[in-house]
């Protein structure tokens, strides 16, 4: 986390503007910072060499936001398992930043995939504040309401609903939906099915806790 706070004190310093002009897609310079004047730039103005390794600059998915998205998720993964820590992980981070704004518009999702677990009252503290990078979440799925007849009062109430990191929350939607031989090799979703509220809280609860959300 001193690395990650290091980074982001390197990019404010550098003067990073996301609203910076870029030169429209399908010029030779395409997707390349401009000053506005219809002169692309390969780097950032500002940031000048952090020290890190050389990198390839990735390119930038501008026109496809899932490739965005996943981008996005590997690099946060990547940060979370400190895999980049030999290579230098500011140089590694610093460098596909500057490779494009789409990138840097994900970093508080990048950022809040590294929080440490929290307990259930500080998830619940959070909810409804609408952070960048958390969702707020529902323990026991909104679908639940029509499916299993739950009450929407319930479903809504400030006991079902927690802010966790974004990223963590597209994956826990993720599990829910994929066959799981500790359900009978049903999803989650559709083990629930006909069950009472007591276990929808259980399973969800469980989730929390395998994706590292809930201590």
């Amino acid at each position: 986390m001193r690395a990650l706070a290091c980074l982001q004190a390197l990019v404010e310093k550098g003067g990073f503007n996301p609203e910076q002009p870029r030169v429209p897609a399908g010029s030779p310079e395409g997707g390349q910072w401009t000053n506005g004047e219809g002169g692309g730039q390969s780097r950032q103005p500002g940031i000048g060499d952090n020290g890190g390794p050389t990198l390839d600059p990735p390119k930038d998915p501008s026109a496809d936001r899932s490739s965005k998205i996943k981008a996005a998720k590997a690099l946060a993964k990547a940060i979370a398992r400190q895999a980049l820590r030999r290579a230098g992980p500011i140089g590694a981070v610093v460098t596909a930043i500057e490779a494009g704004h789409w990138l840097y518009t994900e970093w508080p999702s990048i950022r809040s995939y590294q929080d440490a677990p929290k307990s259930f009252s500080e998830l619940q503290e959070q909810a409804g504040k609408k952070r960048p990078g958390y969702d707020d979440h529902h323990i026991v799925e909104q679908g639940a309401e029509s499916r299993e007849g739950f009450p929407r009062a319930d479903i809504d109430g400030a006991g079902n609903i927690v802010s966790i990191p974004r990223y963590k929350h597209h994956e826990i939607t993720g599990w829910y939906a994929t066959r799981n031989a500790e359900f009978g090799n049903l999803s989650p979703r559709d083990y629930l099915r006909g069950r009472g509220w007591g276990e929808h809280m259980e399973v969800g609860r469980d989730a929390l806790r395998r994706f590292k959300v809930l201590k």
